[in-house]
């Protein structure tokens, strides 16, 4: 059996620099740079960490962050007017502003996914 002290969920992008003005200044999150690469304080505890890897970076086929948010289509507008849109995907039914609704939170959440600079994708959660 483990002991685990902290845990925390990583992914690459291409360009740090990148990446920390859009997750500061275009999401809004708390950035901070380290030798290694970019922590975002996303939930005001355990950081997501960002890393570098240059011509090497290739998106995530999934879903890399999800952001629990009180209103998706709020936080989408918000987005856009930072030059962001969401994501449409082909059969979710999606609405004018991108976003899938649920109004039976089995049949899933509330959600819209954007892309980062780096082309992964995050998704936007109704919470």
């Amino acid at each position: 059996m483990l002991t685990v002290q902290r845990a925390f969920s990583s992914f690459s992008v291409d360009a740090l620099d990148t990446a920390e003005t859009f997750y500061r200044d275009v999401v809004g999150l708390a950035v901070r740079r380290t030798p290694m690469g970019l922590e975002l304080d996303v939930t005001g505890g355990t950081p997501v960490f960002l890393y570098a890897k240059g011509d090497e970076h290739q998106p995530a086929g999934h879903t890399v962050l999800n952001l629990v948010v009180a209103d998706v289509t709020e936080a989408a507008k918000a987005l856009l007017t930072g030059g962001v849109e969401l994501v449409r995907y082909p059969g979710f039914p999606q609405d004018a502003d991108g976003v899938v609704r649920s109004e039976d939170p089995r049949q899933g959440p509330t959600i819209g996914w954007f892309r980062d600079p780096a082309r992964n994708v995050v998704a936007l959660i109704e919470g």
